[in-house]
Formats: structure tokens, sequence, C-alpha cells
């Protein structure tokens, strides 16, 4: 079970790498890059992949007081190959839910990242494609459906920090998907410039708003930038970004007009020491839209700030953000503040417990009729987390038990037709089967 953590968050390192590009982040200048083994087979590395099967008891999930079942298989595989200069992963998680309530069928949800990297003597490229399929807003997990068996798998960022997350829908299935492209240039011993571009949508399958579901959106970002590494331990940056986001459909008769976000931003990375990491960027960012009657343009403060720590079995994070987004297929572009924190510890041989929440709360930027005729708008209050107790019954087998809580509350109802409103809680009892990583080679 400790060989598989380290591998798991070796690859959790990987794939938050990728995100960190989305945002303008740089890889700190002056990191030497080894030179690969010219006799490595370029399609040998490492896998991981893990089976589970799980019984769901679920309060609140169709509605207030409604108690229901349901059973769950699915599985995730990771893997990560040995090249230096064309470094490539793959994450995937994904299973089928069997609810036990008469009337609904099977759900399938699928989510799967890969990331193709080429890093050369001056320059670091990076493409990644992230998609999801779900029948539900993602929450908790490495898959985002609760009590399936892979939340505190990894410490990474699961679909809930994607196009769909934020806001709580009702909207059943949905498909997010994110393309991203990076470049590096190391300009010299401590300084690099960077651009990353990023395209990402979300859909709704039941039509869209104007039949009563989701509001599908397309965002689209671009930014440049700069940094310097400071010291040893700490390096600083300049960041500029430039996002357009646009909508199908309407809401509660309310056109949505496209708008557009432009954010410049300082940033500040620091290894307190070996344990202890910390990243912060701040900055204004500017909203202007196609209808400033409807979206006004407004001058805000954009912020990110992150604390984790990892030490032998023990990870720990905490992280806060606030800026823009899409709505996520609740209303067209919201504004939101954000905090998620999440820790994981390993027992001995034989018990690994993770837990984490989040809280995010919404503000629409769609100005909206109030009492008494005055420009309102709808403001979501979101939390959700969960905890799971894993034990290791033999080398390969381990069973777990998890609970989640998701609960949301808004001020207008109009303006969120398709938003979940209440509680609900997941009870999750299951077993896996995750043998040891292996090589590729090896199978």
């Amino acid at each position: 079970m400790r060989d598989d953590m380290k591998f798991m968050a070796a690859v959790a390192a990987l794939v938050l790498a990728i995100g960190s590009n989305t945002y303008g982040q740089a890889v700190p200048a002056g990191v030497a890059v080894a030179t690969p083994d010219p006799f490595l087979p370029p399609v040998d590395g490492t896998v991981h992949y893990a089976l589970s099967a799980s019984e769901l008891l679920q309060y609140g999930y169709y509605g207030p007081g409604q108690l229901s079942e349901a059973t769950s298989l699915s599985g995730d595989v990771s893997y990560q190959n040995k090249s230096v200069t064309l470094p490539f992963s793959l994450l995937y998680a994904g299973g089928v839910l069997f609810p036990n309530q008469q009337g609904q069928p099977p759900y399938t949800y699928q989510n799967v990242t890969v990331s193709q990297g080429l890093v050369t003597r001056s320059w670091v490229f990076n493409v990644a494609d992230s998609f999801g399929y779900l029948p539900q807003s993602p929450t908790t997990g490495l898959s985002g459906i609760p009590g399936t068996g892979d939340l505190g798998v990894i410490p990474v960022q699961g679909p809930s920090g994607g196009p769909a997350g934020g806001v709580l829908t009702t909207s059943g299935s949905l498909i997010e998907n994110s393309i991203t492209g990076s470049a590096d240039r190391q300009l010299g011993h401590a300084t690099s410039v960077y651009g990353s571009g990023s395209y990402a949508k979300l859909d709704f399958l039941n039509g869209g708003s104007e039949q009563g579901g989701g509001l599908n959106s397309t965002q689209a970002t671009g930014s440049v930038g700069i940094n310097r590494r400071i010291d040893a331990r700490s390096s600083a940056g300049l960041n500029a970004a430039y996002a357009t986001y646009s909508f199908s459909g309407q809401q509660a008769g309310i056109f949505e007009p496209n708008f557009e976000t432009r954010v410049l931003n300082v940033s500040y990375q620091r290894a307190m020491s070996r344990t202890l990491n910390v990243a912060v960027s701040a900055g204004p960012e500017l909203v202007s839209s196609s209808d400033s009657a409807v979206i006004p343009t407004t001058l805000s403060l954009e912020a990110t700030a992150s604390l984790s720590y990892t030490r032998r079995y023990t990870y720990a994070s905490v992280a806060y953000s606030r800026g823009v987004n899409g709505g996520s297929g609740v209303i067209p572009g919201a504004f939101s503040d954000s905090v998620s924190g999440s820790v994981g510890r390993t027992y001995g041989r034989d018990w690994v417990i993770a837990l984490t929440a989040a809280y995010v709360r919404t503000s629409g930027l769609t100005q909206l009729a109030g009492e008494p005729s005055q420009p309102v708008n709808a403001v979501f209050d979101t939390t959700y987390g969960g905890g799971q107790v894993t034990r290791r019954i033999t080398s390969s087998l381990s069973g777990f038990a998890s609970y989640t809580v998701q609960d949301q509350s808004f001020n207008n109802a109009v303006a969120a037709l398709n938003a979940f409103s209440g509680t609900s809680q997941t009870l999750g009892v299951g077993i896996t089967f995750s043998p040891r990583s292996t090589r590729l080679g090896q199978f």
C-alpha cells in the first residue's frame, strides 16, 4: 500500500503541473534536465490500477427525506512513462452506478486526463486533454462521484475543479472537456517566459436550458507571463490572461450575453521547507460583456493561495481562490470565492484515512429584478465534503467505508431552475482490488 501511495502521489504531482500551466504559473527557472537513457523503451513506464465494488446508501439525493440505494462498479488506472524528453501520463477513473430506485436506469461515469510533454535544453512544451462524462455534479474523489472508493487515493484536483464545478445542478448527465497547451522558454539561469492557452466546454445531454436543463457554455483562455527565481527556495512571476465565455439556450427568459475577462496578476511561490510549500497570486480582473445592461462592466480582485504539506505518510493542503467562471451550467457567468482542504494519513501497513471539504460562495454576474425593483445577483452557498477509511485485507485487497455530504442554498429560485437545493448524504461501503504498481513491459 505504501508503494502504491508513493507512485500515485508522483502521478498527482504531474497532473497538478498540468493545471498550474492553465493559470500561467511557470516552471521555476534553473531546473536541471537529466539526460535520458538511450536504451530505454519509449513505451515503457509504470502502471497502477484498482477495481472497486461498493454499496451506496443515499439520503436526500432524489428529494428531501428520500432514502435510496445504489450499487457501484468502478476502476481507475494511471500510467506514466520514463522518458525525460517526452514525458507522458494518463489518469482514468470511471464506472457504472446501478440505482435500486424504481424507474432509475444505470448510469456510467468516465473521467480521463492525458498529458504529453516535450522537454529540450531551453523549452518545455505540454499538451493535455481532460474529459469527463458524469450523471451528476462532481464533488469529492478522483471521479467526482461520492461513495465509490476513490476519495483520498491521490491528492489531486478532481472533476469538481473543472467547468461543472462550483454550483450543484439537477440537470442529469453532463460532458465537460478541456484542452490545454503551454510552452515555457528558459532565458537564463533564473528567468523563464511562458505562454498557455485552453479551450473548455460544458454540455448537458438533456438539450440545454431551453428544455429546463443545464446551461451549455464554452470558455477560451490565453495567458503569457514571466517567472524569476529569487533563490533556491522561492520564485516570483507576472502574468496576463484573457478569457472569453459564451452560452447557448435561454434560462428563465433572460438572454445570456457573452462576456470576457482580463487579468493581470503577480505570483509568488516558496518552499518553506522540504515538507511545506506556499503559493499566492493576486491582481485586478476586468469583466465586460456584449450587453452591459445584463452583465455590467466590473473591476474586482482575482486571487489564489495554497499551502501544501507532505511528509512520509501524511499529506495535507488548503487552498483559496477568487475569480470569474462560467457559472457551472446554472447561471451565465459567476464570481466565486472558494475554500477547500484535504488531509490524508497512512497508519502502519494497514490503515489509510482521508478527509476533504470545500465551501464555495457563487454570485451571478447577471443582474436580476429584485424587490422593490432593484437589481440583485443570484447567490449560491455550496458546501460539500467527505471522509474515507481504508483497511488493508491482503497485499492486493482492501475494504473501505466512506461518508459524503453536500448542501446548497440560494436566494433566487427563478435564476436557479436547475440548481440543487437542500442536503444530500451518501454512505458507501466496498472492497478494492489494487495490486502493486508494475512496469508496462512486465504484462
